[in-house]
């Protein structure tokens, strides 16, 4: 009896959940293999674009540094200020004055133009590890370079960050700069999802943790402040010695073997914003090195590539984090909207998709009022 009202209980929760899913129902007709293409040409193309935009931005750079050096502005400035102490004539000195004033809004305006031309550039990264042959990661994170240094020296990593930023993107390349097999595993209910366990035929299940930990390999543990907490314990375990206790035999921790736990707390327990997440034993959380990783929003104009429509969801994104308002809109909001806008789908709908998600109306009116 029991077993038939669970089965019916969650029939009718997956009932509940379609009918309250009224954003994805109005999609799904658009969303086919023929668009799923397109939309990674899309990316493969923009991932083309940017690496050829960075060569001219970098050439840019090049030439306004070497314009600046070859025009000696810095020491003409600093020769017209010590002329200044020496003057006396009111008309030589006003001279005097505005050519300084001259100078200086030419060496300022250099100085902005490379700025803007050093954040317009993303870096392409080619990370060598060791004697190794380097490894071209493309495009990163801002934070890469950090990540990557600290899991070479085979520290584990605590990413923590908020939904859409990147870690397990992040993760993979790392793997990728290591030249080593990337293995991943979400949030797990029990042990027996991290360990495996022997089935009712005699046969060995295995895990993608596992296989990194005796074969090689970098594992990510995403979602690790979701998981059950003896399952974390067990993983604690695994990290505190060279060894583990798999269900058919201990086995010795590979030398290759990496790891990066991913979570959107620092695993002291359920907040506002994510409150299905638990504590995680202060044990486990002295295994690692943390890591704030936060939004990349250069890096998300870059690949969303619809500066109007990233500028409005990235302003948007400022409104709730000043007015404390309970929800998420992460870079995903600008990849998935430039994408939709770009198949021609209403913007209202786009809007309603990606960005607002079931808020109500009185809170959205107060987002846009702040705009």
């Amino acid at each position: 009896m029991s077993k038939v009202n669970n089965n019916q209980n969650r029939n009718k929760n997956s009932r509940n959940n379609l009918k309250n899913r009224p954003f994805e129902d109005k999609l799904r007709p658009f969303i086919t293999a023929d668009i799923d293409k397109k939309i990674n040409d899309l990316f493969s193309r923009s991932v083309r674009k940017i690496r050829s935009e960075n060569t001219e931005f970098k050439k840019e750079v090049e030439n306004l540094i070497g314009r600046i050096e070859s025009e000696k502005i810095n020491q003409k400035i600093s020769d017209l200020e010590t002329e200044l102490k020496e003057i006396d004539d009111k008309s030589e000195l006003d001279e005097i004055k505005l050519k300084l004033k001259d100078l200086t809004e030419l060496s300022l305006k250099y100085k902005k133009d490379i700025s803007l031309l050093k954040r317009k550039c993303l870096p392409f990264i080619n990370v060598k590890i060791n004697d190794n042959k380097p490894s071209e990661v493309g495009i990163v994170h801002y934070q890469f370079e950090e990540l990557i240094a600290i899991v070479s020296t085979g520290l584990n990593v605590f990413l923590t960050g908020p939904a859409g930023s990147g870690k397990t993107t992040a993760a993979n390349q790392c793997a990728k700069a290591l030249n080593i097999p990337f293995y991943f595993t979400g949030a797990i209910a029990s042990e027996f999802k991290l360990t495996g366990f022997i089935d009712a035929n005699g046969k060995i299940v295995s895990t993608e943790f596992r296989k990194a930990y005796e074969n090689g390999g970098l594992f990510l543990f995403d979602e690790i402040d979701g998981s059950f907490p003896q399952a974390v314990l067990a993983f604690n375990a695994a990290l505190a010695n060279d060894y583990m206790d798999f269900p058919d035999k201990r086995i010795k921790r590979h030398k290759n073997f990496y790891c990066i736990a991913a979570a959107n707390t620092y695993g002291q327990g359920a907040d506002r914003q994510y409150v299905g997440r638990n504590q995680l034993d202060a044990a486990s959380i002295d295994r690692f090195i943390f890591i704030d990783w936060k939004y990349d929003e250069t890096l998300e104009r870059k690949l969303a590539n619809n500066d109007k429509w990233v500028d409005y969801v990235q302003s948007i994104r400022r409104v709730i984090e000043k007015k404390e308002i309970r929800h998420i809109v992460s870079p995903r909001a600008s990849f998935f909207g430039a994408k939709l806008l770009k198949s021609n789908l209403k913007r209202e709908l786009v809007e309603s998709s990606v960005l607002w998600k079931g808020l109500d109306n009185a809170t959205i009116e107060l987002i846009k009022k702040n705009l």
